[in-house]
């Protein structure tokens, strides 16, 4: 079976290289991004699985990011941001948050939950 692939839209550098040390060693297969639109590209080109997003992203056509990207993904989408911004993540289409810096560990078992929740109906799964 192949490793999901999991996209991480995450300006800060730091924060990104360790998210992605701890998904691929929970065996994920990592892409990185620094922005919204070259998450969205890397998306589209590497059929991912889930989608891990910074909710500081600026601004796409005067939208949030986490918006932006469930008008044009169904992917499950887990946004990192401040305490206290929960409710409005989840209420802008987000189907997890974590506040930033997250718990790796917790992190790795949220992705594992959402992708067991997947859509059966993925257009890739008949592959």
């Amino acid at each position: 079976m192949e490793q999901p692939r999991i996209v991480v839209i995450e300006p800060d550098e730091a924060l990104k290289v360790r998210l992605e040390a701890a998904l691929e060693g929970a065996g994920f297969s990592v892409i990185t991004a620094g922005n919204v639109s070259e998450g969205l590209k890397k998306v589209y080109e590497s059929y991912t699985d889930l989608v891990i997003m910074a909710k500081e992203l600026p601004l796409v056509k005067g939208e949030e990011p986490v918006l932006y990207f469930r008008q044009v993904s169904y992917l499950p989408i887990l946004v990192l941001g401040n305490d206290g911004e929960t409710t409005e993540m989840l209420e802008l289409g987000a189907d997890a948050f974590m506040t930033r810096p997250p718990s790796l560990t917790e992190l790795v078992a949220r992705v594992r939950a959402l992708l067991r929740r997947k859509p059966r109906n993925d257009p890739r799964s008949d592959n």
